[in-house]
């Protein structure tokens, strides 16, 4: 069985993975929380789900965005979805990117962004170990 390789035929194929790759990235693209709607998801999932803590505003922003940039808006969807335990992996990971831990878990003063928590950059962080 031969295959007749004309130009026709090559430049059709082309033209279709083009098309193909183009229309799944249209689709992905779309798939992608705006950023601001991502910001404001993440910071009224993080009030209701801490609600007795006071959160920074400006650090709710740059948690937000740093979630964005670590790609995780399979949790975001969830999130917003009810599902309660892509909820509680969004408040333990913005209270580990926070400074609550390092001052003794005092819910009475703002809780300000740190740093986005990666396990892999600092494994060995430990908030309750104190110098003395």
């Amino acid at each position: 069985m031969a295959f007749s390789r004309d130009r026709r035929t090559v430049l059709a194929g082309l033209v279709s993975a083009l098309s193909l790759g183009a229309g799944a990235w249209w689709w992905w693209r779309g798939q992608e929380p705006r950023k601001q709607e991502s910001a404001d998801l993440t910071a009224q999932t993080l009030r209701q789900i801490l609600p007795y803590l006071q959160l920074d505003d400006a650090g709710l922003a740059r948690f937000a965005r740093d979630l964005r940039t670590a790609r995780q808006y399979p949790v975001l969807r969830r999130a917003r979805s009810g599902d309660s335990k892509a909820r509680e992996w969004l408040g333990q990971q913005f209270l580990l990117s926070s400074d609550f831990f390092w001052h003794g878990a005092d819910e009475s003063r703002t809780i300000g962004y740190r740093s986005y928590y990666d396990p892999y950059a600092h494994p060995c962080a430990n908030p309750f170990a104190h110098p003395v």
